[in-house]
């Protein structure tokens, strides 16, 4: 577009995205956790972020819009469980990337999934600019992430396919985003760990709606296809070389305490939703005790318990000091043949722990800061990896109360 049709395009294409802006902001979004988890074990950690597909306009929860049915698609193909975050910022734009990045810690995540560029396709940003600044966001994410972690970069979809936008001004911003796609694709090509993902425009779900739990699917497929390989080929890499506990980036005893006094966990009464955790982990796992336990500096708080449970436990003579470091939680058959808990003080000594399985919980920013935790003084055959699957759906519930601040038991 030369410069005397941009000077008349621009102002009346951006007054038309404006007036629309009431419209939009009255459809519904999820205002739930920001987050789905999709059933398995050995886990893959995927975060999304960005605008446009990754606020999930027209549904009410992340398990339906694309956190839960990317996860559910993904899982599908790998076999493995997935949990898939996610940063929504329904204005953000290219420019602004770089610093809504600077306070999530990319280190954390397998996958990144990156949707800019719906607003920026609505704003017609210059493409010399939106080539500087999605470089720039690369670099960022590339410099901050794992360096096996693998780089999604979603094409902008159809903008006329939103229903607000579907009219002769959307052909407009529909022709930028093309050209904007083409860039992106241009400048993921050589980066051996980015890939461009072209989305296309899911099955039209009426005005009212505006998108719908098939829409999310249809995007999630698209995406799954090319990440499920990626992810596959990066596990066989880490999985071979990593060794057990070695998990990088969650034992930051800095990290952990601020995140614990953020929570309030430790000052808060007994959340009653921990009680039917627990109880249901006993019963699941058939043991006598469990409990849900949070790290105080160097010790253990049990916020929960069932059975025979040991007090005044140091993180540093626990099974909890091993579990924080492990991807998805571990499980013991049985302690007392297993050289690294044999000497341990509640494995040697009274209530004489022999059969354990753990789970690490995380507070709101991904901090490791406590476990949910099942063990009885008989052991159990080994399991495979439905037993650990289970617990981590155990652990899931546990750390959604953390992240919602729970509930106080109600007084009678």
């Amino acid at each position: 577009m030369d410069k005397p049709s941009r000077w008349f395009t621009v102002p009346l294409l951006r007054a038309w995205v404006a007036s629309k802006t009431e419209e939009v902001n009255r459809l519904p979004r999820p205002r739930d956790l920001p987050e789905s988890h999709s059933i398995g074990f050995n886990s893959d950690r995927v975060l999304i972020f960005g605008g446009g597909p990754a606020v999930g306009w027209g549904v009410l929860s992340h398990e339906v819009a694309l956190p839960g049915a990317l996860g559910r698609a993904l899982s599908r193909q790998t076999g493995r469980g997935a949990t898939v975050q996610v940063t929504a910022i329904p204005r953000l734009k290219v420019g602004s990337a770089v610093t809504a990045l600077s306070e999530i810690k990319l280190h954390r995540y397998d996958a990144v999934v990156v949707t800019l560029g719906v607003n920026d396709a609505g704003a017609l940003t210059a493409l010399a600019s939106w080539r500087r600044d999605l470089t720039s966001t690369l670099h960022e994410i590339l410099q901050r992430s794992s360096p096996v972690a693998r780089i999604f970069v979603a094409g902008v979809h159809p903008i006329r396919s939103i229903p607000v936008y579907d009219g002769p001004l959307g052909s407009i911003a529909d022709a930028h985003a093309r050209k904007m796609n083409a860039i992106s694709a241009e400048l993921c090509s050589p980066l051996s760990r980015v890939t461009f993902v072209p989305l296309t425009a899911p099955e039209d779900c009426g005005d009212l709606r505006f998108r719908d739990a098939m829409s999310y699917r249809h995007w999630a497929e698209e995406l799954a296809r090319p990440m499920a390989p990626q992810l596959d080929a990066a596990r066989r890499v880490t999985d071979f070389d990593r060794t057990p506990g070695s998990e990088a980036g969650f034992d930051s005893p800095e990290a952990r305490e601020a995140a614990v006094v953020e929570l309030g966990i430790l000052s808060d009464d007994r959340r009653w939703h921990f009680d039917d955790v627990v109880a249901r982990a006993c019963a699941t796992f058939g043991v006598r005790s469990a409990t849900v336990s949070v790290i105080d500096s160097d010790h253990l708080v049990h916020k929960a318990q069932v059975g025979d449970v040991p007090q005044l436990i140091m993180l540093g003579a626990s099974f909890t000091g091993r579990v924080i470091h492990e991807r998805d939680g571990m499980m013991v058959p049985d302690a007392t043949a297993d050289a690294r808990f044999r000497n341990l003080p509640h494995v040697a000594g009274e209530p004489y722990i022999r059969f354990y399985a753990g789970f690490p919980l995380e507070g709101r920013d991904g901090s490791r800061i406590g476990t949910l935790n099942v063990f009885d003084p008989a052991p159990q055959l080994p399991d495979d990896s439905s037993g650990l699957s289970l617990l981590r759906q155990f652990g899931l519930m546990a750390q959604a109360e953390i992240r919602r601040g729970g509930d106080r038991r109600p007084t009678v």
